[in-house]
């Protein structure tokens, strides 16, 4: 399957070349113009209340993209989490995205400081946020308002909704909407011929946007997205850059934290199961560190102890001086902890750096006071 997508992945950013990959692109092509008007019809049913949206009894903010793969949505959840629960009784409400095991759902994952599940209940992402973040609730649910059901019934005051973009059926107070600054949106086709969700036309819906990984782009490039952004969604509230930081490198089986100084020169056997692979190793290289082998799995990708026992001789054989990971993929390898015992295997930490964060947050808190649900 891994082999699967990478060659897709060549085919549609136009890198595999011959007459087969042209056949496939073409048909591509052309399942992508189906999607694309299934999509619009989807989203013309909904404005006209055709298909008939619910409402939460509380302020509901949606964070998502309109591409597939990683822009960073998880550790702006936690960012803006942080930020807003000394004011309100916050949840987030997550599809679960890597759970392993099924689950009636709503699904409590946690409240206030009390875990009820682990990383396989959770799916990876959740659950990182969860063992990471006291004073909130995180629920696990796919259908979305049954979710905000279950976290109206535990207190919540406000609803942060992950990868909510596209989730038409709950209304919100604010659309925020990640954009990867570096690939912003891939080859600018829909799927399966490209990586956007949606046509274009969809961000005009959005409040706010995040332009993340900024750091990677000029300044030129900024500018030129956020006069795209600002054609395709002229009223929005404000665009904002991020940047991607490395807090430190922490030890998945003692937890014990390093500063980033610890990997200047070493020599890492590194694997991921993300969205961005790319970005996490631009991230390792940042570091100081070298990348002598890098592994990828598919994002949300699952890993059982055969994994992990490969991947422990692929260290070995690259004579690397540590194996390293992103904290995604880390949560769902804390059960093996004895397997890894005294190897040095680490995980990396990162976070967001906001520009004009006050500004955001004052956007964000008016449209929860005043916000209109839509």
């Amino acid at each position: 399957m891994d082999k699967l997508q990478r060659y897709l992945e060549k085919i549609i950013d136009g890198s595999k070349k011959g007459k087969m990959a042209a056949v496939i692109r073409f048909i591509l092509f052309l399942l992508s113009l189906v999607y694309s008007q299934l999509a619009k019809i989807r989203s013309v049913l909904y404005q006209n209340n055709i298909l008939k949206k619910k409402e939460a009894e509380v302020p509901v903010i949606s964070i998502g993209n309109i591409t597939t793969g990683g822009t960073g949505k998880t550790p702006f959840t936690a960012f803006l989490a942080e930020a807003l629960k000394s004011e309100y009784k916050t949840a987030i409400i997550s599809r679960g995205y890597g759970a392993a095991t099924d689950v009636e759902e709503p699904f409590l994952i946690k409240d206030d400081n009390q875990l009820y599940a682990d990383a396989a209940e959770a799916g990876d992402e959740l659950f990182m946020l969860a063992r990471s973040n006291d004073q909130l609730i995180f629920i696990r649910s796919a259908n979305r308002y049954q979710g905000t059901k279950l976290a109206e019934d535990r207190g919540a005051e406000l609803i942060l909704l992950d990868d909510g973009f596209q989730h038409y059926q709950l209304k919100r107070n604010l659309d925020i909407v990640l954009i990867d600054a570096e690939e912003p949106f891939s080859n600018n086709r829909v799927l399966p011929a490209g990586l956007l969700r949606e046509p274009f036309a969809a961000l005009k819906r959005a409040d706010l946007f995040l332009l993340n990984r900024s750091e990677n782009v000029d300044l030129s490039r900024v500018k030129e997205l956020k006069k795209s952004l600002n054609t395709l969604s002229p009223s929005n509230k404000g665009i904002f850059r991020a940047e991607t930081r490395l807090d430190n490198c922490v030890s998945v089986a003692s937890q014990e934290k390093e500063s980033l100084d610890f990997l200047k020169e070493k020599k890492v056997f590194a694997f991921s199961g993300i969205g961005s692979p790319e970005a996490f190793k631009k991230s390792i290289e940042s570091a100081g560190a070298k990348l002598v082998s890098y592994r990828i799995f598919k994002d949300h990708y699952n890993y059982q102890k055969e994994d992990l026992l490969t991947l422990l001789d692929q260290y070995s054989d690259s004579q690397a001086d540590l194996i390293l990971t992103t904290e995604k993929d880390a949560v769902k390898l804390f059960e093996f902890a004895e397997m890894i015992g005294e190897l040095p295997f680490y995980y990396l930490k990162i976070s967001l750096v906001i520009e004009n964060r006050e500004k955001l947050l004052e956007i964000v808190k008016d449209g929860i006071k005043h916000g209109k649900a839509k």
